[in-house]
């Protein structure tokens, strides 16, 4: 909806939100727009918490994938996206997982992997969800796979 606001001959602030118009003095309007700010600047502060406690689970959940089979990574790594994989191996602690990700590669693909890596370094927190939410059926399937290789090796 698309609110907008202007003054009348008479001085008074008219503000128009679609199809309905309101009269308001001048003091109202400040009040309103007060009001307006307030709410916007704790939905942003509320988001940004939920948003670091994402990223802080995407980053265990990276972590995590160090410690996959080798031939479960191989069948995994074809199935994500560059943007994606990129997102997946920065948000891992550490290098092992760029290691290991590479050395699972075939040569051609390791080098296109190092070019998206880096010319994908500025990766918004935002982005980083996103890419991550996209990921994580992947990664469960993979965890599935894991679990399935070590109960037959049992």
């Amino acid at each position: 909806m698309e609110i907008t606001a202007k003054r009348d001959h008479d001085g008074l602030y008219i503000l128009e939100t679609g199809p309905v118009s309101f009269e308001l003095p001048q003091q109202a309007l400040e009040s309103l727009q007060k009001v307006v700010s307030d709410r916007l600047e704790k939905a942003t502060s509320s988001s940004s918490e939920g948003l670091s406690r994402k990223l802080n689970t995407y980053r265990n959940l990276a972590t995590k994938m160090i410690t996959v089979d080798d031939r479960i990574l191989q069948s995994f790594l074809p199935q994500a996206s560059a943007e994606q994989l990129v997102t997946l191996v920065r948000l891992a602690e550490g290098e092992r997982l760029f290691h290991k990700v590479m050395r699972n590669m075939s040569r051609q693909n390791g080098q296109q992997f190092q070019q998206d890596y880096q010319d994908l370094n500025r990766i918004t927190e935002h982005q980083a969800c996103l890419y991550m939410e996209q990921i994580v059926p992947m990664i469960k399937k993979a965890a599935q796979a894991q679990k399935e290789m070590l109960a037959q090796s049992s």
